[in-house]
């Protein structure tokens, strides 16, 4: 099965390039950069450049990453691609996807990967181990999705498939371990979790040549302690993980620890250490979500030909919409103005109380989507969809596709991500920007972020309503669980769609709770 091939030097090359990877990916670009010059084979070329493309995407270089794994130019300059690499370069698709938080696309496209026969590849050994790794990209998806037998039956595959000695499956081994261990602390088994997780960090723990690999255990292991409630453990063990990669760019991996020591620190009122850990989280994010969305736009202009009816824009279509969206748009705000006029302020107050508090009384998913509009509102609302029907040119039945995905998105949390943006759920939809912004605007009567603000603000109401223990959570601790950047913004939203403050709203919980004792 290995071909002699596998005793080059060529894969002792490929395998030190792998570890160089999980070292640190800026001495990995370098190295495997000087490996591919001496490379006529294009198989060889796209097994490296994957590396290139793995440590650009860990320093949350996202379109560098797509543009040196996807590289068409040089795919083009070769007469005719073999089987394999036209395998793979599927394959690397579905790892950008994947990258970029398209879940649904990566899944889909691994679905299709993994139901074609190759019976030309059945004995290459890089075609075997690819496998392996797609079973492993496909199990990440699952796990995202909440999907955890599947998580846990693909975990399995890859392990199977990784027969072969290497330096790079014993990474990849360890990887489904930790993400195993994902999977258990998901489904609530904390005490399987954890003991996995202690047994990945005894082995990790003085080998160098395995940082990032040891700082994703520690931070798993960090967030089951933080389930536990034992607060400064969880800090203990994200700081000692921060330590061993903190001279590397690993960006992703940094915001990720950031942002739970952060919570940690918020947990147990150690505001100084709080506010800088925010700090470096919100930094962080910022430059991640600006290369993220850079990096779906770039990975749809060059997909195009794999999904041309999804990411498709007609240009006079958009200047009939813009022109009549903007036309709603200026009654919807001459129609709230006059309300605004007409109505005190007080009584605007007393009325979203009194809707939102019946809005609690059901369950999440079915309180969002039995809100009660204002009469005016209403109207206004009639007026817009009117108008937009009569010039929509999405079809009814992508209308509905999307809408059906909107109802899951609502039951599925992800709105409470951080990095959740119009262009990030209009990637996991397959579909474009302005088709989702015109069916929440239609359907939803609000633009994006208002949609996403009140799906977070009904959450963390609901959560303070059935969760008493919600009630003792500072504010600063209820907007960073509930998706929201600061605690300012928190209580600025939470006030306009419920008509009081998130410490008014305690307040009327624990009387009620009174009142019922």
């Amino acid at each position: 099965m290995l071909k002699a091939e596998k005793n080059d030097d060529f894969y002792t090359l490929l395998d030190k390039s792998i570890e160089k990877l999980y070292q640190n990916p800026e001495e990995c670009i370098v190295f495997t950069q000087g490996i591919i010059l001496n490379q006529q084979s294009i198989e060889r070329r796209n097994l490296l450049q994957n590396v290139i493309s793995q440590a650009y995407a860990m320093k949350g270089e996202y379109i560098q990453s797509i543009r040196v794994s996807l590289d068409v130019e040089t795919l083009d300059s070769y007469n005719t691609p073999s089987d394999f690499a036209k395998f793979y370069s599927d394959y690397v698709l579905a790892e950008q996807y994947q990258n970029l938080q398209l879940y649904n696309q990566s899944q889909k496209l691994i679905d299709q990967l993994l139901k074609e026969e190759r019976p030309s590849l059945k004995d290459n050994a890089n075609y075997l181990i690819t496998f392996a790794k797609l079973y492993q990209l496909q199990a990440l998806n699952y796990l995202v999705l909440k999907d955890y037998t599947k998580a846990l039956e693909f975990f399995n595959k890859s392990d199977e498939s990784l027969k072969i000695s290497s330096k790079e499956n014993k990474i990849l081994l360890i990887e489904n371990s930790i993400f195993r261990a994902s999977v258990f602390r998901q489904i609530g088994h904390l005490d399987e979790s954890k003991a996995q997780l202690l047994n990945i960090l005894k082995d990790l723990e003085s080998n160098p040549d395995y940082n990032f690999l040891f700082a994703l255990a520690s931070h798993r292991l960090a967030y089951v302690y933080f389930l536990e409630n034992n607060y400064q453990l969880a800090i203990d063990v994200n700081e000692k993980a921060l330590n061993r990669i903190d001279n590397y760019e690993y960006l992703g991996m940094k915001n990720v620890i950031y942002s739970s020591l952060a919570k940690n620190y918020l947990a147990i009122n150690n505001k100084e250490k709080y506010k800088e850990n925010n700090t470096l989280f919100s930094e962080s994010k910022v430059e991640l979500e600006s290369n993220q969305k850079e990096g779906i736009r770039y990975l749809l202009k060059l997909t195009e030909a794999h999904e041309s009816n999804s990411f498709s824009y007609l240009a006079d279509s958009e200047k009939s919409k813009s022109f009549y969206i903007g036309i709603a748009s200026c009654i919807l705000v001459v129609g709230l103005l006059f309300y605004l006029i007409s109505e005190n302020k007080r009584s605007i107050e007393a009325k979203k109380q009194f809707v939102f508090f019946e809005k609690q009384n059901k369950k999440l998913d079915q309180a969002i989507n039995s809100y009660q509009q204002d009469k005016l509102e209403e109207i206004v609302d009639e007026i817009q969809i009117k108008e937009t029907k009569r010039n929509l040119i999405i079809g009814k039945e992508t209308e509905d596709e999307i809408l059906e995905k909107l109802k899951d998105f609502e039951k599925s949390n992800r709105f409470l991500s951080k990095e959740m943006s119009l262009a990030v759920l209009a990637g996991q939809f397959e579909t474009n920007t302005k088709y989702l912004s015109e069916v929440i605007n239609k359907y939803k009567g609000k633009n994006f972020n208002s949609y996403i603000n009140e799906l977070r603000v009904n959450y963390i109401a609901y959560l303070m309503k059935e969760n008493p223990e919600f009630l003792n959570y500072k504010v600063s601790y209820l907007a960073e669980v509930s998706g929201f950047s600061s605690h300012s913004s928190f209580t600025t939203v939470f006030k306009s769609i419920t008509g009081m403050s998130p410490n008014v709203y305690i307040q009327q919980l624990n009387q009620m709770r009174n009142e019922e004792v």
